[in-house]
């Protein structure tokens, strides 16, 4: 209807032009009203002006309405223009502009919205671009580092200078644990850093969570989990010391007499006693022992040497020394690496030591399973991470052992020494990973390394 109103518009002014322009011929060559044809061309003039003027105020118009969406600037006073009634360009003008208006009214009250629930949120969030300037800091972040007004990167050097590089230098998609102290006061603070790209320039997103109450009630746990352990496992060599310690003695002293016998008083059966006392505080002294070479191994883990390391040449290896044990128990073996030449950056020797580890658990989960078969899975999760996972088909565990099973120490086994669990967690910390547990009880065990 628009377009038709406005070529009736040019038509009607056309048809007027050419009826006017026949009309002087018509004068000139069959008449003798030579000041009529003078009238009929100065309103030949007009029409052509009128033709023009028509043309022009449309392309006036076009042009107002370009620079109008170029430069965003829709406010209604500046832009409403008399113009004819129903006038194509003039509608379409006054359609965007309620649209545009709209939609800015919309994108001002969602910028709102999302400026409210940054400010309260209780991570603090620093927003900086390529050039360190700081394009968004909410209020907790100001809180946190003390800073009422941060403008660029920095300023946060006056803190810690160290503190400083790690916020720097942190790459998207990296966390790291940091300790900074802020107006005298130690901050244990979890960085996490994302990136994103809006209007053709990079964005870093660094978060920060004060992390000390929650590690500090953590630590606390460990500790009591630690002590119950040595506890247990001290006491139990202890006492028996203590009490075959006691009973030598007094197998070698008169009774309600202080003086000491000999051995060549002793009878035979006394003797043989006093010999498998012996024996056995002699096999728990060394049991303590070992208990502490034990502890120590887990307190002095060599820092790893990262090389790229091919994850199918990892497993095979895996494979050939565990080959024979897995024979002899019928344990079905499969691997699955996806994809085939995925890699990861970690230490061979370190990595392979908690494979193995894991596999020999899930062998003696199988002891009493039916057709016991150990999966490994590799591949790239959603979050481009490095995943390795050994599967078991066995018993499973108990909810509440879950939580245990990294505890150094803990162990479910009767010869089990209580420290691979524990160690290998330790190693994937140095490896910036980490080690998880999945299980179900008469199901199966899912041992996960995400890198």
């Amino acid at each position: 209807m628009r377009y038709t109103i406005f070529r009736t518009q040019i038509l009607i002014r056309l048809l007027l032009i050419i009826a006017v322009g026949f009309s002087i011929l018509y004068v000139l060559t069959e008449t003798h009203f030579w000041l009529v044809s003078l009238w009929l061309g100065l309103l030949l003039m007009v029409l052509f002006l009128e033709l023009i003027r028509y043309i022009e105020r449309t392309h006036l118009e076009m042009e107002n309405l370009v620079i109008a969406i170029r430069q965003g600037e829709f406010s209604n006073t500046y832009y409403q223009r008399p113009t004819m009634k129903g006038h194509m360009l003039s509608e379409v003008f006054n359609q965007l502009v309620g649209t545009f208006q709209r939609l800015r009214q919309e994108k001002e009250s969602h910028h709102l919205y999302l400026q409210n629930i940054v400010e309260q949120v209780s991570v603090a969030l620093v927003c900086v671009d390529q050039e360190g300037q700081v394009q968004l800091v909410n209020q907790a972040a100001k809180e946190l580092l003390r800073k009422p007004v941060l403008r660029k990167l920095d300023d946060l050097q006056d803190i810690d200078q160290e503190f400083y590089q790690t916020l720097k230098y942190l790459n998207a998609g990296e966390k790291t644990m940091s300790r900074v102290i802020i107006h005298q006061q130690l901050l244990q603070l979890s960085v996490q850093a994302t990136e994103f790209k809006m209007q053709a320039k990079y964005y870093k997103l660094l978060s920060m969570q004060d992390l000390r109450t929650e590690l500090e009630e953590q630590e606390v746990a460990s500790w009591q989990k630690l002590i119950r352990v040595l506890t247990h496992e001290i006491m139990n060599s202890v006492i028996p010391i203590s009490n075959l310690t006691a009973m030598v003695n007094q197998m070698l002293i008169k009774v309600d007499e202080e003086d000491k016998l000999k051995l060549n008083d002793l009878d035979e059966d006394d003797l043989e006693d006093l010999h498998g006392s012996l024996i056995t505080i002699e096999e728990r002294t060394n049991g303590l022992i070992n208990f502490v070479k034990a502890y120590k191994s887990l307190t002095q883990i060599a820092q790893p040497q990262f090389r790229t390391v091919e994850v199918q040449a990892l497993l095979k290896r895996l494979h050939a020394l565990l080959k024979t044990k897995l024979n002899e128990k019928n344990i079905a073996w499969k691997v699955c690496v996806d994809p085939e030449n995925l890699h990861i950056k970690a230490d061979f020797e370190l990595i392979e030591q908690i494979l193995i580890n894991l596999v020999n658990n899930a062998m003696d989960a199988l002891q009493t399973v039916e057709a016991p078969k150990i999966s490994v899975y590799a591949f790239v999760n959603d979050k481009n991470q490095r995943v390795i996972q050994v599967m078991d088909n066995g018993k499973g565990m108990e909810e509440d052992l879950i939580d245990q099973i990294f505890v150094p120490f803990f162990t479910t086994k009767e010869n089990g020494s209580g420290i691979g669990l524990s160690l290998s967690r330790q190693i994937m910390r140095l490896h910036k990973g980490n080690i998880s547990v999945q299980s179900v009880k008469g199901e199966a065990t899912v041992f996960t390394l995400t890198f």
